[in-house]
């Protein structure tokens, strides 16, 4: 196996651990019922802007991470408070919402608002959570990934080139 490969298992070691006890921990002070989903989106997050080889890159993923998960919360809430769940006019508002992105130059969010709309719809749909409350925390959530990804990948980072001198 190559030293790649290792680091790469090791930071994502690192990341999923890191990343779910906190947005475990984060939702359950708000929301007990959906901590697990918090620490899951937290791990995805943290998994996604660590992908990139260089910290820099991992900085420019986070944006977009972020970015996108605020679009998708927005339009997720927006979804929920207009309508009742069902599978035609979600498709529909994930198609408008998709629309809109590319509309306002935001085209490069579109996959992540989706994703994202989409946990917010059917977190709410199977729970007892406010819609808007959900979309905050969901993005809440994302933003602590985000910034556990990125620490982890600079730490990590630093380590190696420490080791490599």
């Amino acid at each position: 196996m190559d030293r790649m490969a290792i680091r790469s298992t090791i930071r994502f070691t690192c990341i999923a651990f890191i990343a779910y006890i906190a947005g475990y921990s984060f939702t359950w002070l708000w929301h007990e019922p959906t901590a697990m989903i918090g620490g899951l989106w937290a791990v995805i997050s943290g998994l996604i802007v660590s992908e990139p080889a260089t910290v820099k890159e991992s900085i420019a993923t986070a944006r977009t991470r972020v970015t996108g998960s605020a679009i998708g919360c927005f339009f997720g809430a927006i979804y929920l408070l207009l309508i009742a769940f069902d599978p035609f006019t979600y498709a529909l508002f994930i198609g408008i919402s998709s629309l809109l992105c590319y509309l306002l130059n935001y085209g490069q969010h579109v996959k992540l608002a989706a994703i994202t709309m989409s946990v917010v719809i059917v977190v709410s749909s199977v729970s007892d959570i406010n819609p808007v409350k959900n979309a905050i925390l969901r993005l809440l959530e994302s933003c602590i990934g985000v910034g556990v990804g990125v620490l982890v990948s600079w730490l990590l980072d630093k380590v190696n080139h420490h080791f490599e001198q």
